[in-house]
């Protein structure tokens, strides 16, 4: 996607200010040199980001996104790298907001205010300026231009647009084109390492040890595949999502295909020619890459928690590299000592990390503990002032209430060549009749804030508070703050049966098309 920026700088009257257009997936510290061209700064001073508003929420503490210094300056410490965040990560909605600082002895500050999401334009360069309004000040002369009141002058927008976007071009085409053919580069070979040494042969998909990113320091949990003849490749789960769906699959209660729309991972297979995407094969021929046999060809797939399963993005290609590289030690280890990585039983791991200090890879075990307090700090998506409204309500539902989420299984893309997602669908059931009280389809991918928002929506429709709505664990934790301050008790059942009927009906009126 694209984000379009309109970026001011505060207290200039009148406004200075200038629009972008930015890939979503650039870093901060990709922004921070955008803002550096469009404002004619000289890049000679200390700059820094502060969150006032994501995902639609105020931030008033906290999450400072800037350069990551080895020398302590107390006003200059951040929470986050600029070269690690996305600013996807930050910018979830319009109209959220991020301030930005350059010179902490002048303090400009500018105001970056994602004005629209946009659809990809093929024929056009990012990061690019679609318009300039008003000269910028000099550098460091913030003292006389706010104390004599001086006016930086009006100034032809379109000849100063193209001025910047000659230079964007410039600063970012070498950057995004010989870094990406890198890294691209660098995961293919580490593939071919993979293939070629067939860890499969002496180890199965349940021998799970982890690899640390050494940017990020997530943890990575990797399953070698192919022990059954079936599958040859690589599952990778990511961080904490990865965990928790590696664990669930064990469940018995997870063995259903909306489950697995909830993994982190990325994945890599290795299939017939025929079974390849056109992307895929144009891929492998731009590298000079081509297979012969059964199972020979490369395909690379993200999964995300409710998207359809997609191509790799530029940190995804980094990352995958260096899982490949590592577990190809980690394998080539085993192969030694068929004892170093035991059956997983969800404690104790193998791992590789990357020791900074000594500037070398190391093994170890991990031992993981489960959080208890995870479920606890959950956010909260409702305000006080829905909440309150919610209070007035007099009436109680006097039924019993199965009330569930779920993936609908057909994906939805909203723009070409972006990654397709599953809506969630949001049910409550009489548990008595089997009447569906409430259905909604919502696009918001945060499952938790979904969940919330659909329960809310759902006692707002019925201008009636349930006595008691039968959940499965994860929607209870989701609901909790809310069910207690309207005194509903929620009752944490394993299996919603009558629900169940109810997605069996609208499973089959989707494949007679009828739904």
């Amino acid at each position: 996607m694209i984000f379009q920026f309109k970026i001011t700088l505060k207290d200039s009257k009148p406004p200075i200010w200038r629009r972008f257009e930015v890939k979503d997936t650039m870093t901060f510290y990709d922004l921070h040199k955008i803002i550096q061209i469009g404002f004619d700064w000289m890049d000679s001073h200390l700059h820094g980001f502060d969150v006032r508003k994501s995902n639609g929420y105020q931030i008033h503490l906290g999450n400072r996104i800037g350069p990551i210094l080895d020398d302590d300056y107390g006003f200059s410490r951040c929470d986050y790298d600029e070269e690690v965040v996305q600013l996807k990560d930050i910018f979830k909605k319009e109209k959220d907001r991020v301030l930005y600082t350059y010179d902490y002895g002048d303090d400009w500050e500018h105001e970056i205010l994602l004005e629209k999401i946009l659809p990809t334009d093929k024929k056009a360069f990012y990061p690019r300026c679609t318009k300039v309004m008003r000269d910028t000040p000099m550098e460091d002369s913030r003292f006389l231009y706010f104390e004599t009141g001086i006016v930086t002058e009006a100034v032809n927008g379109k000849l100063f647009m193209e001025e910047y976007n000659e230079i964007l071009k410039e600063a970012f085409t070498k950057d995004e084109s010989e870094n990406s053919k890198i890294e691209w580069s660098k995961l293919l070979y580490n593939v071919d390492r993979y293939k070629d040494l067939q860890p499969w042969k002496w180890m199965s998909d349940d021998q799970i040890f982890i690899i640390q990113d050494p940017e990020t320091e997530e943890f990575i949990y990797c399953s070698i595949l192919g022990k059954s003849g079936i599958e040859y490749g690589l599952a990778a789960f990511i961080g904490d999502e990865g965990h928790t769906f590696l664990q669930g699959l064990s469940k018995k209660e997870n063995a259903n295909p909306h489950f697995y729309m909830k993994q982190r991972s990325l994945h890599l297979s290795f299939s017939n020619r025929d079974e390849l995407e056109t992307e895929d094969y144009k891929l492998l021929k731009a590298f000079g890459r081509s297979y012969f046999g059964k199972k020979q060809w490369p395909q690379m797939r993200s999964f995300k928690p409710g998207y359809y399963p997609w191509f790799l993005n530029e940190e995804e290609v980094r990352l995958f590299s260096i899982v490949l590289d590592q577990t190809v030690k980690v394998c080539e280890m085993a192969k030694k000592n068929p004892d170093l990585i035991g059956i997983n039983d969800g404690t104790h791991y193998f791992a590789r990390a990357y020791n900074k200090k000594k500037k070398k890879w190391e093994s170890g075990e991990i031992t993981l503990y489960p959080n208890e307090n995870y479920q606890k700090n959950l956010p909260l998506y409702i305000n006080d002032i829905e909440l309150m409204k919610l209070k007035k309500i007099q009436k109680r539902l006097n039924t019993s209430v199965e009330f569930d989420c779920r993936y609908f299984a057909t994906p939805i893309q909203d723009f070409p060549d972006e990654q397709p997602y599953f809506p969630k669908l949001l049910l409550a059931v009489d548990k008595k009749r089997g009447l569906v009280l409430f259905n909604e389809f919502m696009e918001i991918q945060n499952e938790v804030e979904a969940v919330q928002k659909g329960f809310v929506q759902f006692i707002i429709e019925m201008e009636s508070i349930p006595r008691e709505v039968f959940v499965n664990e994860e929607t209870a934790h989701s609901i909790m703050q809310i069910a207690k301050s309207l005194n509903i008790k929620l009752m944490v059942v394993n299996s919603l049966p009558v629900t169940e009927e109810v997605y069996k009906e609208i499973d089959e009126m989707m494949r007679k098309g009828k739904f």
